[in-house]
């Protein structure tokens, strides 16, 4: 009888953390050709400080240090902004990778992120490749919908695609 007892109070538990589980990591990206040489669309966004030339959502940035290690606070042209921390930009691989140093999630829905961008060349051209990593703004069980794991995908869906149009814009001449 203890037996039984010690087992049904186990399994009592154990269900309940079966039943509880946080958000998981999503994932977005999407890749744009641009009719430009790979050397200047790198110049253009291995500066991340340049991010308002080029992004229609970003109203301004400002920046604190350079290259590896720089914070970039993103003002949102909608109101509102982040800080993301730069974590390299490879000249090599023209590959440049931030995250989300300070979040702020009535302004941008995710608790946490990771972005890389990189430059390749792709025909006549460049083609351009825009990966992110995130966690939705509401880490509980139960999410808030505006801060859901779709709510956390829209918005960075949107953000991916917006950036590289705007990029693509700008460096073939249509601004």
């Amino acid at each position: 009888m203890k037996r039984l007892v010690l087992a049904a109070t186990a399994s009592l538990l154990f269900a309940g953390s079966a039943q509880a589980h946080g958000p998981t990591p999503q994932r977005a990206s999407a890749s744009v050709h641009i009719e430009a040489d790979p050397d200047a669309v790198w110049e253009i966004i291995r500066d991340p400080g340049r991010l308002p030339a080029w992004h229609p959502e970003v109203a301004s940035v400002e920046m604190d240090g350079e290259g590896r290690g720089a914070r970039r606070l993103v003002h949102f042209a909608s109101g509102g902004s982040v800080t993301d921390g730069i974590d390299d930009v490879n000249e090599t691989d023209r590959t440049i990778r931030w995250r989300l140093a300070r979040e702020n999630t009535e302004a941008f829905p995710a608790s946490y992120y990771t972005n890389d961008m990189s430059v390749a060349p792709e025909g006549n051209g460049s083609g351009v490749t825009w990966k992110a990593s995130f966690f939705r703004a509401d880490t509980t069980n139960e999410p808030d919908e505006r801060f859901s794991d779709a709510a956390a995908t829209a918005a960075m869906e949107t953000y991916i695609a917006t950036g590289l149009n705007g990029l693509k814009r700008v460096l073939e001449g249509h601004d």
